[in-house]
């Protein structure tokens, strides 16, 4: 399934906070994410082009108010055509295909100037965003006070044709002036795309006063990216850890003599069996933090649906109080993380190598490929064409039917396209 949430994150002004956003995102698996207030520059904006996420489409206003942004993770099979940015930074459309399907992603942050022709995208939408309006006055509001029904409300209730949660009290955003609830935090989706639609949900709110919305799509096309391990060298400052290496290798040394066989094969099969018992270690040290934080944020979301049929002082003291403890814990592994980069950064300094090379690449190369050339010269999109057009490609290369010219040929044409 593909993962999509929308976030009003009430503006990034620490790297900390973006730190702890990305972490966020990431344990939640999404392969795209809709900000709205970033409150970023231009620079700022870039910086959010790191860690899981591979293209970042923004537009900006001030670093003090507004401003959107999209961001879609490597392994996703997006490839961008167009979009049209906002200069006011209350929203950024994009344009592009998801593996074979075009799609055109917005992140909105109401209320903003219409304008028809930012509609020239007739594919399917899929609109994620702050809206600052209630659509049901009565269903989307804590509050009793009667209110007016707003034009935009008018509007998107007229054009929706399926609503997910239509007699739910749930609610994305808490103002602590006026001590209410309300739902303003919204997807928008083309019905072409109703059929594809699993859940859509309010995340835990303890970063930003917003809940984040998460919708989860079917994806027929999905493919998964190509998979890295890395060592992480936090592990060697824990003493449980170093202390199970230390007897792995002992115990690999003791029960495989090097006479018996050759050093080289030992050697291979000492890195596989470390490396396996350091994937171990680590995923039951990950295993423990995510039940510690999904328990944390089951508990955050019971304590928020007690407040929203019970609006006392108890309530909320207790949800205030679980924000507290998982922005401790969010906080805490952030500032660990920034640690290690800042120490590597320090470490190599201005020295030509690997780190520098990174830094000086202004983009990086898509993993997965878009779009391939058929033999019958058309083109395809589609993730088991491509996949099959390489495998047919390299099984006839390696084949024993080819001389060496025809192999040399049908190579330069392929390549060629």
């Amino acid at each position: 399934s593909l993962t999509y949430i929308c976030w009003n994150i009430n503006g990034i002004t620490h790297p900390i906070k973006m730190k702890r956003i990305l972490s966020f995102l990431k344990s939640h698996q999404v392969h795209m994410a809709m900000l709205q207030e970033t409150h970023l520059t231009q620079v700022e904006h870039d910086k959010l082009c790191r860690d899981w996420v591979g293209k970042c489409f923004h537009s900006l206003y001030s670093s003090k108010a507004r401003g959107v942004a999209i961001l879609i993770c490597k392994n996703s099979p997006f490839q961008y055509l167009s979009q049209v940015v906002d200069p006011t930074g209350c929203f950024v459309i994009v344009h592009g295909r998801w593996g074979s399907k075009p799609v055109t992603f917005a992140s909105m942050y109401a209320p903003n100037i219409d304008d028809p022709a930012n509609w020239q995208f007739p594919s399917p939408w899929v609109i994620g965003g702050d809206f600052n309006c209630s659509l049901d006055t009565v269903m989307d509001r804590s509050s009793s006070v009667p209110v007016a029904q707003t034009h935009m409300a008018k509007t998107i209730l007229t054009s929706m044709k399926w609503h997910l949660h239509p007699t739910s009290r749930e609610y994305s955003h808490y103002s602590h002036a006026h001590q209410t609830f309300s739902r303003i935090d919204l997807f928008l989706i083309s019905s072409v795309l109703n059929h594809r639609v699993i859940t859509c949900d309010f995340l835990p709110r303890f970063i930003s006063d917003h809940s984040p919305t998460r919708i989860q799509l079917e994806a027929p096309e999905e493919r998964q990216g190509p998979f890295r391990w890395r060592f992480d060298s936090h592990l060697l400052t824990r003493e449980e850890f170093v202390g199970e290496i230390k007897l792995s290798i002992q115990e690999f040394f003791q029960f495989n003599p090097s006479p018996p066989s050759s050093p080289d094969v030992i050697w291979e099969a000492f890195k596989a069996t470390i490396q396996g018992k350091i994937i171990t270690f680590s995923s039951a040290c990950k295993r423990t933090f995510q039940q510690q934080m999904v328990a944390l944020e089951r508990e955050l979301r019971g304590a928020e649906t007690e407040v929203y049929k019970n609006n006392s002082a108890e309530n909320r003291e207790r949800v205030a109080l679980l924000q507290h403890d998982l922005n401790a814990i969010s906080s805490s592994r952030a500032e660990r993380a920034l640690l290690r980069t800042k120490s590597r950064f320090y470490a190599r300094g201005d020295k030509a190598g690997k780190l520098l090379a990174w830094q000086l690449r202004r983009e990086e190369a898509d993993r997965l490929i878009p779009s391939i050339k058929l033999p019958d010269d058309t083109t395809s999109f589609a993730p088991e064409a491509i996949s099959g057009a390489f495998r047919s490609y390299y099984s006839n290369l390696y084949s024993t039917q080819y001389d060496g010219r025809s192999v040399k040929e049908s190579m330069f044409s392929f390549l060629d396209g």
